[in-house]
């Protein structure tokens, strides 16, 4: 069920091309597109809710965003996280908006741009897809584990060697001091940390991690599964954060054995705090979908829009 393409709505001097670090993939068998044909599967012969709103937090004062994270809400009220972690995303981001017709369209047209080399369409179209997984969880039989802990269930114990992708700040004081912690992360800007753990841009030290946490960045720039080739097959790993509210079919088929994300509960309040660019956390409620619990697409419920 493939729908025209939005990017041929924009021109190429449009394009972002600044995703040096953060590059969106577009290629055969990627994550990206086989979240879109879970999307499709689910959607199939469904009324597909419409794209409502996208919010967009504020800018600094030099332009960047002052959040990581904008939404997609579609016309149930459900959303989805993106990430606005890319060179020149807030006017890439108004720029694909203003130029494709996304508003009060269909979500799937939306989502299918995940798979896009404009860096902001694909952003878009990540959370077009976490917006619609939403909606699938909310109109499904399946139970969302709603109380979850920082660590997805994956507790790290003295002597284990711990894997980060990611600097999750939060989780370094839940990680026992008996057990060791390496850290890969790109952004140079945190390589100068210190603590009780190494910091280092080198995937290949993940081969003996085990647990390892994948920051759901991953997704977007199209580097998870070159992680999750470095990571021991034997590794425990879950992949953690706001954009990977997603059907979780993907993640799981390579490996991966929880994955933690959030979803808005209180969406008024919600919307008011990101385009205010507030504070949020009150707003949502965070979860945790486990491979040996979780049913799949098919198994309960529809994606149908509610009436």
């Amino acid at each position: 069920m493939r729908l025209p393409s939005l990017s041929t709505k924009l021109f190429d001097n449009e394009i972002s091309t600044a995703l040096a670090r953060e590059p969106c993939m577009s290629l055969p068998m990627s994550f990206s597109q086989d979240l879109i044909d879970a999307i499709e599967a689910a959607c199939q012969d469904k009324n597909v809710p419409a794209v409502s709103g996208i919010h967009l937090p504020p800018a600094r004062a030099d332009g960047t965003p002052c959040k990581k994270f904008g939404a997609v809400e579609l016309a149930d009220g459900s959303c989805g996280f993106f990430s606005t972690h890319f060179d020149n995303a807030l006017p890439a981001l108004h720029s694909a908006i203003e130029s494709a017709p996304i508003l009060s369209h269909s979500a799937l047209s939306l989502a299918q741009e995940f798979a896009s080399k404009n860096a902001a369409l694909c952003a878009l179209g990540l959370g077009a897809s976490n917006a619609l997984s939403q909606h699938y969880f909310a109109s499904s039989s399946h139970q969302l584990d709603l109380a979850p802990d920082p660590l997805a269930g994956l507790h790290p114990r003295g002597g284990d060697h711990v894997g980060m992708v990611g600097f999750f700040r939060p989780l370094l004081d839940l990680v026992p001091d008996e057990a060791s912690l390496t850290i890969i992360e790109q952004d140079v800007r945190f390589l100068s940390e210190v603590g009780r753990f190494t910091m280092t841009l080198d995937l290949a030290q993940l081969k003996d991690c085990n647990p390892v946490f994948i920051t759901a960045l991953t997704l977007l720039n199209g580097s998870l599964d070159e992680v999750l080739s470095h990571c021991s097959t034997s590794a425990r790993i879950a992949v953690i954060g706001p954009t990977a509210s997603c059907l979780p079919e993907p993640l799981f088929a390579r490996g991966v054995e929880v994955v933690g994300s959030a979803r808005v509960v209180l969406l008024t309040r919600f919307r008011e705090k990101l385009l205010a660019g507030q504070p949020w956390a009150e707003t949502v409620a965070k979860y945790c979908i486990h491979r040996d619990q979780y049913q799949g697409v098919g198994a309960g419920g529809s994606i149908d829009a509610k009436q």
